[in-house]
């Protein structure tokens, strides 16, 4: 949980994260900004750390998640009864 709560600022608390775990948190966050900021460099590193089907899972599955933030976002779609916040707290 101590980790988790970390990921919101993850900038902030590198030292709480792998080197992998940083890389795959600027890559998710290089390819959902509006303006798309993902390097052949960071994909190149990562490539070469988790190998080309892992790098084609961990990208799908960022992009499925920006699309469904996106879309639920556009429509004005909010928890569904299971709680209105997210229960782990930002610790800075």
């Amino acid at each position: 949980m101590d980790k988790i709560s970390k990921v919101p600022q993850w900038r902030d608390h590198q030292n709480a994260f792998t080197d992998l775990e940083l890389l795959v948190l600027d890559y998710a966050e290089a390819m959902t900004e509006t303006e798309p900021r993902v390097t052949d460099e960071l994909a190149a590193t990562l490539i070469e750390r988790l190998g080309e089907a892992a790098f084609v899972e961990l990208t799908a599955m960022v992009a499925l998640e920006n699309y469904r933030s996106r879309i639920n976002s556009a429509f004005g779609l909010t928890s569904q009864g299971f709680s209105d916040t997210c229960a782990v707290t930002s610790r800075t």
